[in-house]
This record gives C-alpha cells, sequence and structure tokens, in this order.
C-alpha cells in the first residue's frame, strides 16, 4: 500500500498523455517514437495521465538500468506462449537495450492469459520467484478489478525497484510461498472476474485513547502486515474508506509500504492543528527523510481516524519513492487543514520541501508573515479607498504555507458568506486578517492581471489561521 501510495494513491500519482488514445501503436510511437506499448485489445482506455507515467517509467528503466520493457495486449487465437516467443524473437532483435537486457508482457483478453518473457540477460536478477509473486499478487489483483492500466503501471515501477535492490546486491525473497513458473511464464490474467475475497479482513476498531502514533502502528502491525484489504476498518476517515472501496489494494502495495514504513516510524513527530480536528506524523528534518511520508489523521466523532484519502490527493513520490506535494492540490479541499504542519518550510516547484534560511524566515511578531502596500484603482480618490496588494511574503510562513499567498496579490474580498466584505480598504483587511481565531479558516479574494486579459480573474485563498 505504499505503492497504495504509488499506484493508487501515488499513483494519483500523475501527469497528462498525448491527444491520441491507447488504442494500438499509435500512443507509443507518439510518445517515442518506437512501440514500446501496443494495446489491440483496447484494455486501456483513456488513462492518459497513467500512460503518461508508465512512459516516464519506461524511459527511466531504460536510462537507468538499460532495461527494454515492451508491453502488448492481444486479442489473437495464437498460442499466447508461441506469440511471445515470436515477439520477444523481433524485439531482442530490434532492442533498445545495449546490453541485450529485455522485457515483454503480452496480454490476452481472448486467452484470458499473461505471460512475461525476461532475456537471459536479467534471469539472475528476475528470478522464477520475482515473476511468479508479481504476475499473481501484482497484476491479476488489478486485472480482476478491470483496472489493467493500473496493473500495468504497477509492474514497471516493480521491474525499476527490482533493479535498483538488484544493484545493491539484494536478493529478491519474497514475503509468500512462490511456486516456480519459470522466467518466461504464463498465467491467467482473471480479467473482470473479481475475487469474492478482496477487500476482506478483520475489524479494526480504535478508541478516543489512542493518538495518531498508536494509530499509525496498529495500522502497520493490523492492517499492512497481514494483508488486511477490508476498508471499513475504524481507524479509517470516511473519506479513506470510501476511498479504499473504490480502489484495488494487493499484498504487493501492503509489502512496499510496510518496507518504507517501517524504518521511519522511531521518528515520527507529532502535530496537532490548531483546530484540534487534524494531526500530521512526520519526520524531520524533511529535507532528510524524503523516503518517510508524512501521514494525516482527522478527528472524526471524538476519535483520531487515518486520513488516507486527503494524503491521495495532495501527496506524490518519485521513482525513488521521496514525497514531494502536488502544488496544484496542496491546499484543496481537506488539504489545507493539514498546510498547518508544514509552516517553516517552502518548496520548490515540484512540491519538495527545503529548509528556510534563518535569515530569510518570518519575524517571531508578524503572526500570518506577510506585508501589504496600498494601492487604488486610477480615478478613485485614494481618501476615500485605498485598497491592499501584497508586496512580501516571508518563505515558510503561515501566510505562503497555509493559504498560497504571493507578492502581487492585490486584495479584493474577505470572508465567506453573509460575512463577505467586497472592495474592502487597507484596514479592512488587515483587520480582517488579524481577527481571525487561531484554527479558524481566513478565505480572502485577490484579483491577478492575465497577461493579454482584459480584465483581472480573481483567486481565492483559504487557509488555517494560525
Amino acid at each position: 500500500m505504499l505503492r497504495v501510495l504509488a499506484v493508487v494513491l501515488w499513483m494519483l500519482l500523475l501527469g497528462g498523455c498525448s491527444d491520441r488514445g491507447a488504442g494500438g501503436e499509435s500512443t507509443a510511437g507518439e510518445i517515442s517514437g518506437e512501440n514500446i506499448l501496443t494495446d489491440d485489445a483496447a484494455l486501456l482506455g483513456d488513462k492518459r495521465d497513467l500512460l503518461r507515467k508508465y512512459y516516464e517509467f519506461n524511459r527511466a528503466l531504460l536510462d537507468e538500468f538499460d532495461i527494454d520493457f515492451r508491453i502488448i495486449t492481444a486479442t489473437g487465437d495464437e498460442d499466447i506462449d508461441v506469440f511471445s516467443n515470436r515477439r520477444f524473437t523481433e524485439l531482442q532483435r530490434h532492442s533498445r537495450s545495449h546490453s541485450g537486457k529485455a522485457m515483454l508482457l503480452v496480454i490476452n483478453a481472448v486467452q484470458d492469459r499473461v505471460r512475461l518473457e525476461v532475456s537471459q540477460a536479467l534471469e539472475p536478477v528476475y528470478t522464477d520467484a520475482f515473476v511468479s509473486y508479481i504476475e499473481r499478487r501484482g497484476m491479476v489483483p488489478y486485472f480482476r478489478d478491470d483496472r489493467v492500466a493500473e496493473g500495468i503501471y504497477m509492474i514497471t515501477e516493480l521491474v525499476g525497484d527490482r533493479a535498483r535492490d538488484a544493484g545493491k546486491g539484494k536478493e529478491f525473497v519474497p514475503p509468500m510461498v512462490s511456486r516456480s513458473i519459470g522466467a518466461g511464464a504464463k498465467t491467467e490474467a482473471k480479467i473482470g472476474r473479481k475475487d469474492p475475497n478482496a477487500q476482506k479482513g478483520a475489524r479494526v476498531e480504535v478508541s478516543n485513547a489512542e493518538g495518531p502514533l498508536d494509530l499509525l502502528r496498529r495500522y502497520l502491525d493490523e492492517v499492512l502486515r497481514p494483508h488486511n484489504t477490508n476498508p471499513d476498518l475504524g481507524l479509517y476517515s470516511k473519506a479513506t474508506r470510501e476511498f479504499f472501496r473504490k480502489h484495488t489494494v494487493t499484498e504487493i502495495n501492503m509489502d512496499n509500504e510496510i518496507r518504507f514504513l517501517t524504518p521511519c516510524m522511531a521518528g515520527k513527530t507529532e502535530k496537532i492543528a490548531p483546530d484540534g480536528r487534524h494531526a500530521v506524523l512526520l519526520n524531520e528534518p524533511l529535507q532528510d527523510h524524503r523516503a518517510c511520508s508524512p501521514y494525516f489523521f482527522i478527528m472524526e466523532d471524538g476519535i483520531w481516524r487515518l486520513d488516507i484519502a486527503t494524503m491521495a490527493d495532495v501527496l506524490r513520490f518519485n521513482r525513488t519513492m521521496e514525497w514531494h506535494f502536488d502544488m496544484k492540490k496542496r491546499l484543496e479541499d481537506e488539504g489545507l487543514y493539514y498546510a498547518f504542519a508544514f509552516d517553516g518550510w517552502q518548496f520548490d516547484r515540484y512540491g519538495f520541501p527545503h529548509p528556510v534560511p534563518p535569515e530569510h524566515a518570518k519575524p517571531e511578531d508578524a503572526r500570518w508573515g506577510f506585508k501589504c502596500k496600498p494601492w487604488y484603482r486610477p480615478g478613485e480618490d485614494p481618501q476615500k479607498l485605498t485598497r491592499c496588494w501584497i508586496s512580501l511574503v516571508w518563505p515558510g510562513s503561515p501566510a505562503q504555507v497555509r493559504m498560497g499567498m504571493d507578492v502581487y496579490d492585490f486584495i479584493y474580498a474577505v470572508g465567506e458568506g453573509p460575512d463577505r466584505m467586497e472592495n474592502v480598504s487597507y484596514r479592512q483587511f488587515m483587520e480582517y486578517m488579524a481577527s481571525v481565531p487561531s484554527g479558524e479558516i481566513a478565505t480572502i479574494e485577490v484579483e491577478r492581471t492575465q497577461k493579454g486579459a482584459k480584465l483581472p480573474h480573481h483567486i481565492i485563498r483559504r487557509g488555517m489561521a494560525p
């Protein structure tokens, strides 16, 4: 499940693909000029974001490890062994790899079979046990839920992970009893055949005496380690239960989360929001623990619960599983309630956290951490209405971290609902920002002038008051 944070969650880890669909060989050709992915069975649908991420990982396999990994979905009645062998021979003859490292995944929708071919140069790394593990415990659960694209993306990640482990001298020992099926082997794909035992497991209830760290320990011991895929656990938030009802969680997902979470447990620091309803467990200093994901918790019915749904919305992971924020979504919906935990940190354009140099830190007496200068529209009488524009935002300040406030935000309105005030003056704005109680949400509307636009556009900024 840290590949629930990397294939589901963290596969929500993604960007946009080409304008053409995933059918046939055209998509791969548009991306790279080569037939990396051939979707003759049209199993992948219009998964543009996911497919783009797949192509990125595929290119990384070639660049980092010289592995040429291709995928074909087929519908023919030719025996999958014969078909795979023929196409694999063609692949090796025209391979992008300079060292004979090639892999071919074939999925036949009509025969409901999947076969993974591995070149001789890769067999010591991608052993029979590894192939068995990823086919049976990785691909098939996704295929059962008609999530073929997700399954393919996950396999690409696992192939990359295994290559990195092998580079560190680590042998693959599957956390399961796995019979050998051969490095060039086939198994049932089971596409669309729901698993009656999926999303089952013992109930895990929690009490109001347990804090976020207690919950995370129980999540590790009572959910991940026993492979408990029940979505309706008491330690999950309501949104998280709904999230897991809609997504596939495999044993490999959970094994990977165990792998990444376990070494981070001892260094977790608990931060409680001023509203008393949100909490974050993280490992500081953040730049030294990029493989240790923060975990979010929300108070529901007087009990702390794990909020993986919001983590899935705002967190992303790169190929080496270093976490960072989706900067477009970081302060959307429930995500803005967790921003408080990152006060004092600044983020680059990719969402990775960095420390703020002491000389640039917010002064102690600046509550929000911004400066305002007066302005007025041409033709207006400044004695009657002088507005505010943001002239300075200290890095890592609540104004930046919690609200996303930026220089050249021209303040137009404050508040929401019946308390909303438009055309606010300099003084009204400053008084409003000073008056919002700690833990409550401040809302401002700012004017921004777009290049070439006749009129400014408006942006809503919301954030929890420090």
